[in-house]
């Protein structure tokens, strides 16, 4: 493993002109097609490679969120609701086009904000962005409904897909851009308007986004984008009287409060939560790949990924052998800047998360689990939020660092001698987002896929997405898909039209 010394560049060497003159400027909110002032408080955002403000964003008021929504309902009521799909299908097209060409822009102010290596978010990041809007911008003329062949007699009977209205889109800070391509493509491709707010750690990409939207030619009022925290702006969002769906990607606890708002209005909601991923390799795998695997979606944006595979499980018979190339793997990282393209791994995204996530590693003095390698603070990585890429071998299920998501680069590893043992282990926590399995025995694969509670099961692979495959949890992990055609059902509701023949 190797520190970058912390950037002595400034900020302008480390970005282009554009991208450095958008990320410093102060921001409002954007509705309408233009971006206004959202209040008189405002967040500062800081680089959290280093600690300093890179500049400050609006907390969009009770005032600005009710423009925005007003502004999302006027455009659904009228240009973009009343427009033809085929028509939405080009600017669709033409909004992934603009994306695409400015993807290095782009990336710089997720690299930024996240401080997620920029070469990284490039060639991740941004083609999953531009893959959701071109997968589902040839969605809107293949929305059909059903004929039904009711049992009453002289009656027709159909249904029709039809939108929802405005949609409140809120995402996390992880993954600002592809979070947000997520749940504004399908939205928009279904009929439907949008009102985004996006975590206050990582706004810039998203009121970027909002602006290409206008470029596309999306009429004003489609795309609207309010910043500020979810105590303030994302409450006032999600309480909304013209908000009829909610759309959210974060943790457990705050899903839990969206779900318990969206009982109180009756408003739609799907949730895209944690989990705590079993990634389970056997004796009779390919084992030097799956180690690479392990290592590399354990420590993937420094472990701050909904499906990191944190919980490594491995046959005791290769235990020591895995460990060992999985600490290989780690020494190869570069930890820096994310602007720094030698960067391979960046810091966390704060300092009080990078606080929480060391509280978890205090708990394993004394539990009996032993840290194998890192744990610490890299040395001469100055004042940003850095923690090495860290292993902790042999801790109990019910540790809070196997049972909990830490969100960050720590991964536990844990030895299996009996598969129904396996699973009834790797089952046994209240998350269900993925899994991974490591085997060249094929039967094995099929039965331990099915048996396990997951969302998604990658067998001699891992964290491979796809906008046409469903991505979702079960468990704790959320409630609905994104992705494929579940993703579009969800922004959609169903209408049954019966007409007497008689």
């Amino acid at each position: 493993m190797t520190t970058q010394p912390e950037a002595t560049m400034s900020l302008q060497n480390l970005m282009s002109t554009k991208a450095h003159a958008f990320a410093t400027a102060e921001h409002g909110a954007y509705i309408d097609g233009l971006e206004i002032d959202a209040g008189n408080s405002v967040i500062e955002t800081l680089d959290p490679a280093t600690g300093r403000s890179i500049t400050t964003v609006a907390e969009s008021d009770a005032g600005t969120v009710d423009r925005a929504v007003r502004s999302a309902s006027r455009a659904f009521q009228g240009e973009w609701g009343s427009m033809v799909p085929s028509r939405r299908e080009d600017l669709l097209h033409r909004f992934a086009d603009l994306i695409e060409a400015n993807s290095q822009e782009l990336a710089q102010y997720d690299a930024l904000e996240g401080g997620k290596p920029v070469s990284h978010v490039e060639s991740v990041d941004l083609p999953l962005a531009v893959e959701q809007f071109r997968y589902y911008a040839g969605w809107p003329t293949k929305i059909v409904g059903a004929t039904v062949p009711v049992s009453t007699p002289d009656s027709h009977v159909y249904t029709r897909k039809t939108p929802m209205g405005v949609v409140a889109a809120i995402t996390p800070w992880n993954f600002p851009l592809c979070q947000a391509a997520i749940k504004l493509a399908p939205a928009l491709a279904a009929g439907n308007t949008v009102v985004l707010k996006p975590s206050e750690l990582t706004s810039l990409s998203s009121l970027r986004l909002a602006q290409l939207a206008t470029e596309a030619g999306l009429p004003d009022g489609t795309v609207n984008v309010v910043t500020g925290t979810g105590a303030m702006t994302g409450a006032e969002l999600v309480s909304h009287d013209l908000v009829r769906k909610i759309s959210f990607t974060g943790s457990e606890a705050v899903g839990r409060h969206l779900g318990a708002e969206a009982g109180r209005s009756l408003k739609h909601i799907s949730l895209e939560l944690g989990g705590k991923n079993p990634h389970i390799i056997f004796a009779d795998a390919d084992i030097a790949k799956a180690a690479a695997y392990a290592a590399t979606t354990a420590y993937f944006y420094s472990g701050q990924v909904c499906f990191s595979g944190s919980r490594l499980m491995v046959e005791r018979s290769i235990l020591d052998e895995v460990i060992a190339a999985v600490q290989e793997h780690a020494k190869a990282l570069v930890i820096g800047h994310g602007l720094d393209r030698a960067s391979t791994m960046g810091p966390l995204s704060s300092e009080s998360h990078r606080n929480k996530v060391e509280r978890y590693l205090e708990t394993v003095s004394g539990s009996g689990a032993t840290v194998a390698f890192g744990g610490s603070r890299p040395v001469g990585a100055g004042e940003g939020y850095f923690l090495e890429p860290t292993a902790v071998v042999g801790p109990a299920d019910a540790d809070p660092i196997v049972a909990e998501e830490i969100f960050g680069p720590v991964l536990t590893i844990q030895p299996f001698t009996d598969v129904d043992e396996l699973v009834a282990r790797a089952n046994g926590g209240k998350y269900g987002l993925t899994a991974g399995i490591w085997t060249n025995d094929v039967r094995k694969a099929h039965n331990l896929s099915h048996r396990l509670q997951a969302g998604t099961v990658w067998v001699n692979t891992y964290a491979d997405y796809n906008a046409a495959a469903p991505f979702g949890g079960v468990k704790n992990s959320g409630l609905g898909k994104d992705c494929g055609p579940d993703g579009l059902e969800k922004f959609m509701e169903s209408q049954t039209v019966w007409m007497s023949l008689a």
